[in-house]
């Protein structure tokens, strides 16, 4: 399990440095979405959408806005892959 959240990890933090605008390198688990990577809720949904197809799970549109971190989101895709 550790590993599959590690690969998920870095599939989410190719795809939130894009958004970002900043190296892969630059994001980790505690990496706040607002705080830390300036994404707002749509910018946030936009990288919901690509891990769906990049990592073929379905997430809960209304739990997307709350994530605080990418630890959050890399959680909550572990968790629909389980």
């Amino acid at each position: 399990m550790a590993e599959e959240t590690t690969d998920i990890l870095t599939v989410i933090a190719e795809i939130t440095a894009k958004e970002a605008g900043v190296e892969a390198s630059a994001i980790s688990r505690e990496s706040r979405f607002a705080a830390d990577l300036d994404i707002d809720s749509l910018g946030l949904l936009t990288i919901a959408t690509e891990v769906e197809e990049r990592l073929g799970v379905i997430l809960d549109d209304s739990a997307i806005p709350t994530l605080p971190t990418v630890g959050a989101l890399v959680d909550l895709v572990a968790d629909q892959k389980g």
